[in-house]
């Protein structure tokens, strides 16, 4: 069974009487959501690191800082949507890579079913890995659907999460440094 068939047996288990449900719901409704799920989970198809292949030399190695860049995801326990913002920096190790290269880095990990402890985990590593620097650091903070519109309906209430990696472990005036600017 393809999956507009599940999706259509599950509106049909849902509200059972089609009398309540329009033709073009039962009909449509299901390619529409699979349309949805195929572009919301591209990212399963795509290795984050290959966005950072391309650098650049630098004559220093001091910190790099992008804030405030804007994501949505899906939980996997609930798969609703959390949205909200991500802060990074790192220290190069003589290289660094465009600034519109780590934002596709966040969007092909947020583009999967994701918990957002392991997703801000997952760039951490990609960027540190992938560009061998000296230390990254990422902030994430979201507010997940699956707590405010249903379960515990807590509105307005957001998750942070941080990763850190490298110098950013060991240098606690790094940290600060960093804490401060995005603020």
């Amino acid at each position: 069974m393809n999956l507009k068939n599940h999706i259509k047996n599950i509106i049909l288990e849902i509200n059972n009487d089609t009398n309540l449900i329009c033709e073009e719901v039962i009909d449509n409704t299901p390619e529409r959501i699979e349309t949805f799920y195929k572009e919301i989970f591209s990212g399963l198809s795509l290795d984050p690191k290959d966005f950072l292949k391309r650098t650049f030399p630098v004559p220093n190695n001091d910190l790099i800082l992008e804030k405030d860049i804007t994501f949505y995801s899906m939980c996997e326990h609930h798969f609703l949507p959390f949205f909200g913002k991500i802060s990074l920096g790192y220290i190069p190790n003589g290289n660094i890579v465009g600034f519109g290269d780590l934002i596709k880095v966040i969007e092909a990990f947020s583009k999967r079913p994701q918990l957002q402890e392991r997703f801000c985990g997952e760039i951490a590593d990609c960027i540190f890995e992938a560009l061998n620097c000296q230390g990254v650091y990422v902030i994430v903070e979201a507010e997940h659907t699956c707590m405010t519109m249903r379960g515990v309906k807590a509105f307005g209430s957001k998750v942070v999460t941080t990763a850190s990696r490298g110098v950013f472990n060991t240098n606690p005036h790094l940290k600060a440094e960093f804490i401060n600017l995005i603020k």
